[in-house]
């Protein structure tokens, strides 16, 4: 079968070879100098550290030359050995943690060996580092031991080895940087094979002892990041980030020097640096200071009289949040925003900050009530098939599976403890994104929980949603503990002003569950012949099988395939992950986010062909909104009256409102992707309506909307910047209740051939 591909991959994949998965796109105009041209002992360099003035720069073995970091002079002001130095410590890596010794001048000192197969390679010592004028020395005052067993039956990813110990001062935790197996080629030859794995411990103190071990009960978090670069070397935490250095420099054109930032929080790869052009001395370690990053480089001793060097290089670009207004500009934004942030291909799963900031209340007026529509936070799958599935897929196939089927199921299997039962669960992120709402409510607008505060809150049955509206409440009550609370509650009994598309609302009419999930529904025609023509189900299959025709004959090629696409665009919602988007090209990763998208868009939105029903049924919640935020401000109340629902009926919400470009209507998957992005309703989304009073005239009311507290557009003319009349808004809104609720009166009898 001919598929055809619409996308410009350059947009996507970057410069990288052996690589199947989307990256973030590699940085631009990147500034990259040499800071210090060291004149040292022409030793190998190692690890380096910066503090105040000073630029400790390690050699392999444990000497340090200490260069002045104020003049950036190339010769070193002094030297010392480490109270490790031995032979065959490596001291490829160092880091200044959070403690301070009696005597010391600097913070603790933490010592990576680095070497695999030492004796030493999973210690890490712990260095007290005394200066009297020029003269520094160290002594070891700690010791810490990694154990690495046991923890995949914890249901930690195992590391192979080689620990890097990072300290992140910032946060006071201390993070092991490892992969699950070594980096070199000969061991990891392609990239599907390997992972890199970032571990969270608490920085032990010194008065825990001279020797400390760790192990898998002493685990905190873990990160999973994707493989794509070979050869690691150091790097430091900055900002809740790793950065990271690999390759060799000119010494092997395979291998050049490349960087990495990691995002702890985010678990994904934010930041790319390509610098085989800039950076030809072999990479070694990495400091972030004064917002920049400083590079410390090695020369061959042996082969050139070259000086290794000390770059500065410039931090990260910003990365442009999500156009969560819903004024998406035309193709190729849609790739251009997977480009710059590869998660978003999860749609609903994409998983974002939230906040933004507030915008300033017209002069004269205060807050005084919220009222808005709140989808629940990051959950799992919430069917109870694709686990199973994929597990027992695996499972049946064991013997049926290629190099990539079995790097799959070996990172899978130890993973089911996390996945089994929890379907449709919210999970750890997804409750302190509610939190963080409910916090931003009280800091951002405190005036509406002064003393007396009225605080409602009600949710759909659904034991997610119910659970982010506790949080968001909980996160309240963490800044402001005296709030009392007039109702919060869940209940079927909301499912029409709540989810009026869920199958358990009563009074849905048949010809709209046809709309949703009929076969012979005329969008999901359209949505299975995109899948037809785009998706190459046999190229995918042939991935992960040795004989694909054995699975294709119990399964459906596409579901196979789309439940696979669950589980990659699933792993950014939980604490513990493992990435699968190695599974899937560019092209079919961009592909599978075109065709979810247009479903979403059919379901909830304009699609022409479903002759308005779609959205018209999300006109009941704007009603319901708009009618409790009326009824509370006659009541006189201040204070919030909030409700919990789903990602669907913020979409025909949304299209109700007119926001953006969501009504705007759309004839095939590839048009819709200009109109809509579904990664707009991240888990965790919400529209907000913030009510301001004039101070002097409490009846004259303002309004304005935000999505994920990112102020909103209406097509209404506002009163200042995103403040409009409440009583125009009112007004002009029931009107567009009342149009759907007619519309939907006119079409429920029509022919099912018709939709």
């Amino acid at each position: 079968m001919e598929k055809k591909f619409l996308l410009p991959i350059a947009l996507l994949v970057g410069s990288l070879t052996l690589q199947a998965q989307i990256y973030v796109e590699p940085e631009k105009n990147v500034e990259c100098t040499v800071f210090l041209e060291k004149q040292g002992r022409g030793m190998a360099q190692q690890g380096m550290e910066i503090w105040d003035r000073y630029i400790f720069s390690c050699e392999d073995g444990g000497h340090v030359n200490v260069y002045d970091f104020r003049t950036a002079s190339p010769k070193p002001i002094a030297g010392f050995e480490l109270g490790s130095s031995r032979p065959d410590n490596h001291v490829n890596n160092v880091c200044f943690g959070v403690e301070t010794a009696k005597g010391g001048s600097f913070p603790l000192l933490y010592v990576t060996n680095g070497k695999v197969g030492s004796e030493i390679e999973w210690t890490c010592f712990v260095e007290n580092i005394r200066r009297r004028g020029r003269k520094f020395s160290s002594e070891i005052v700690q010791t810490i031991v990694l154990d690495g067993k046991g923890w995949d039956a914890a249901g930690f990813v195992p590391i192979f080895g080689a620990p890097s110990w990072l300290v992140d001062r910032e946060r006071g935790q201390l993070w092991i940087f490892s992969a699950r197996k070594r980096t070199v080629p000969s061991v990891t030859r392609n990239a599907w094979e390997n992972q890199y794995v970032a571990t969270r411990f608490r920085i032990p103190t010194l008065s825990e002892g001279p020797e400390v071990h760790l192990g898998a009960g002493d685990i905190l978090g873990q990160a999973v990041f994707p493989f794509d670069v070979w050869f690691t070397q150091a790097g430091c935490v900055h900002d809740g980030k790793i950065y990271f250095c690999f390759g060799l420099g000119r010494k092997d054109k395979t291998r050049p020097s490349r960087i990495r930032v990691y995002d702890t929080d985010r678990r994904t790869i934010c930041a790319r640096y390509e610098l085989q052009e800039q950076v030809l001395q072999e990479p070694e370690d990495i400091v972030v200071r004064d917002g920049w990053m400083y590079l410390n480089a090695n020369t061959n001793p042996s082969k050139t009289k070259e000086n290794p060097c000390i770059y500065r290089i410039s931090l990260p670009s910003p990365r442009p949040k999500s156009e969560s207004d819903g004024q998406i500009s035309q193709e190729p934004e849609g790739i251009k925003q997977i480009s710059q942030d590869p998660e978003r291909a999860g749609g609903v799963y994409y998983i974002t900050d939230l906040s933004n900031p507030v915008t300033a209340a017209p002069e004269g007026y205060e807050p005084f009530y919220i009222n808005g529509y709140f989808r629940h936070g990051a959950r799992h799958i919430d069917d109870k098939k694709t686990y199973p599935f994929i597990y027992g897929l695996l499972e049946e196939n064991a013997d049926n599976l290629s190099g990539l089927g079995k790097a799959v199921r070996d990172r899978l299997m130890p993973f089911r403890r996390n996945l089994e039962y929890c379907e449709g669960d919210l999970t750890g992120i997804g409750y302190r994104q509610g939190e963080g709402i409910g916090r931003r409510m009280v800091e951002n607008y405190p005036e509406v929980f002064r003393e007396g505060a009225f605080i409602k809150m009600n949710s759909t049955n659904v034991l997610r949603v119910s659970a982010t509206m506790q949080a968001v409440h909980a996160g309240m009550l963490s800044l402001q503990p005296s709030l009392g609370s007039d109702e919060i509650s869940n209940s079927r009994s909301f499912l029409e002003e709540l989810n009026p598309y869920g199958s358990e609302c009563p009074g849905v009419p048949e010809i709209d569950r046809f709309i949703l999930h009929g076969k012979e529904a005329s969008w999901r025609k359209e949505y299975e012949s995109y899948l037809q023509k785009h998706i190459d189900t046999d190229a995918f299959l042939a991935r992960l099988f040795q004989n694909p025709d054995a699975v294709k004959a119990v399964h459906d090629p596409i579901e196979v395939e789309w439940r696979f696409f669950l589980m990659a665009s699933l792993m950014q919602c939980l604490d513990r992950q493992v990435p699968l988007w190695d599974l899937f090209t560019p092209e079919e990763i961009y592909c599978w986010a075109v065709a979810e998208n247009y479903k979403y868009f059919s379901q909830k939105g304009p699609e022409p062909k479903n002759r308005g029903r779609s959205w018209a049924r999300g006109a009941k919640t704007l009603r319901h909104l708009l009618e409790e935020s009326r009824r509370d401000i006659l009541a006189g109340r201040h204070g919030v009256d909030l409700n919990f629902g789903h990602d669907g009926v913020l979409m025909a919400v949304l299209t109700n409102l007119q926001a953006g470009s969501w009504a705007e209507e759309a004839r095939s998957p590839e048009e819709a992707f200009t109109k809509w992005q579904y990664w707009n309703i991240p888990m965790g989304a919400n529209l907000q309506m913030i009510f301001y009073h004039s101070v002097a005239n409490p009846d004259k009311i303002l309004v304005k909307f935000m999505l994920n507290e990112k102020d909103l557009k209406l097509p209404l003319e506002s009163v200042q910047g995103p403040y409009y009349d409440w009583v125009e808004v009112y007004d002009f809104y029931i009107r567009q209740c009342d149009k759907a609720e007619r519309l939907l009166a006119d079409t429920e009898n029509l022919s099912y051939d018709l939709f």
